[in-house]
């Protein structure tokens, strides 16, 4: 005779099985439907690209970057409450990691032209400048115009990717040899071992590298081959990045901290180069 107490006691057991299996398959489906999200990039952060390869507008300096460029994005990032966060890149791919939204804003010592205006937005400009030539004391009287630098047979160095390469490809036709360089500290080395007789430049590296090497017997020429202005890249799109960073420019400029803060770094840079 079945006992009715054991038939409600695997009723109870029946149905306790029944709920956790329900409960357990709910949490299997719930487990299944979170799909882990990426953190939103900070709010709080200036993401600024640079190629420190350009003493002393952008250099590697013990274990990080320093120069004027980095001196200008630590206080723009503030006077937009943020911290500056530096992405050092190769210069062919500064404009690209823009484009790609992997950086905010360039700020490396970039030079204005038509070329790149096609593919990103420059703010006003920080510096006017040019392309120079540093070569060795001995031969500094054989340089005395523009026409005789660009017309030299001798052996010209440059950076790779600049304004300078274009220079020199474009207008030094008598040039026997042009050699590129992908750190500045090389083609300095190569000038002082006579490996190459003049280096073509940004202005502000060769007035920085006329003082800092002078004592191995370099000495800038102080004609301007081209006329630029060196100003910070934003993408496009950015229009409040690059009304802000205009605007920081311009109080800067008013009330002389962007005077103070180039002849910092370069003592020699004329004035008439400052805006």
């Amino acid at each position: 005779m079945i006992n009715r107490n054991d038939i409600k006691k695997s009723v109870v057991q029946l149905t306790c099985l029944v709920i956790v299996s329900i409960c357990l398959g709910c949490a299997g489906t719930v487990k299944e439907e979170i799909v882990p999200q990426p953190a939103p990039p900070p709010e709080n952060v200036l993401q600024v690209g640079v190629s420190p390869t350009a003493p002393p507008l952008i250099f590697y300096k013990d274990n990080g970057v320093v120069g004027l460029e980095t001196e200008f994005a630590g206080a723009l990032a503030k006077s937009l409450g943020k911290t500056a966060r530096f992405i050092m890149l190769g210069w062919d791919d500064l404009i690209p990691a823009l484009a790609e939204k992997r950086i905010d804003i360039i700020m490396s010592g970039m030079s204005v032209t038509k070329m790149r205006e096609g593919r990103i937005s420059f703010t006003s400009p920080y510096l006017k400048a040019g392309q120079m030539a540093l070569v060795r004391n001995q031969d500094a009287a054989m340089y005395p115009s523009a026409a005789s630098i660009k017309n030299t047979q001798a052996r010209v160095g440059f950076m790779q990717g600049t304004t300078g390469s274009f220079l020199v490809q474009q207008e030094f036709q008598l040039t026997t040899r042009k050699i590129s360089f992908g750190f500045v500290k090389d083609a300095i080395q190569a000038l002082v071992e006579e490996r190459v007789d003049l280096f073509i430049d940004d202005a502000p590296v060769i007035w920085y590298k006329g003082t800092t090497q002078e004592a191995q017997g370099l000495t800038p020429i102080p004609i301007l081959l081209t006329e630029e202005s060196l100003a910070w890249g934003v993408r496009k799109d950015d229009a409040q990045l690059l009304n802000a960073a205009n605007l920081f420019l311009e109080t800067w400029k008013n009330d002389g901290r962007l005077k103070n803060a180039i002849t910092k770094w370069m003592p020699y840079a004329p004035a008439k180069s400052i805006p």
